[in-house]
């Protein structure tokens, strides 16, 4: 009797630490470093911008994108503007499928991505229209496996008179 009671204790005991294996929760953010481009950076209508950034989670990166949208009326994330009454507004969301249809590697599943290319182009004209110059927010956002989100915004400027970018 006594030796059945030791074995059904060692058999629950066994039943009971392997069946309560803990699930780690994912809760933390993914981090983003955006070396390029710079706070305050101005961009030609016409020309690319250089980015570059590095993406870190603590278990798996999913995906990220990156917005640039007018600033005009002055909101924030955390003005000159041409004379032209028709100048237009440029505003434009890229999603990495975008930049892997260009060569560059996904994101997923890695716990670090190092971002460096030229593919965003600011146009000069959209519909025959010349883009309004003036503040632009440059946002990038990330997500990691587990549905967790980070942005960075800065604040770039697109202007005529700023210079074209040299690619290196």
């Amino acid at each position: 009797m006594k030796k059945m009671l030791l074995a059904s204790v060692f058999a629950m005991s066994i039943f009971t630490f392997t069946s309560c294996e803990k699930t780690v929760l994912d809760n933390a953010k993914p981090t983003i470093n955006l070396v390029a481009p710079a706070e305050g950076e101005v961009i030609k209508p016409g020309s690319d911008i250089h980015f570059d950034a590095v993406l870190t989670d603590d278990v798996a990166l999913k995906s990220y994108k990156i917005n640039i949208h007018g600033a005009f009326d002055g909101h924030s994330h955390s003005a000159a503007t041409r004379t032209t009454a028709d100048a237009v507004a440029f505003e434009k969301t890229w999603v990495e499928a975008d930049f892997i249809k260009l060569g560059d590697e996904p994101v997923l599943g890695k716990k670090q991505a190092n971002l460096h290319h030229h593919h965003m182009v600011i146009p000069s004209e959209i519909g025959g229209k010349p883009v309004k110059e003036g503040h632009y927010h440059f946002i990038i956002y990330c997500t990691d496996e587990a549905g967790n989100e980070s942005f960075v915004a800065r604040e770039i400027e697109i202007s005529y008179s700023g210079e074209e970018h040299a690619h290196h």
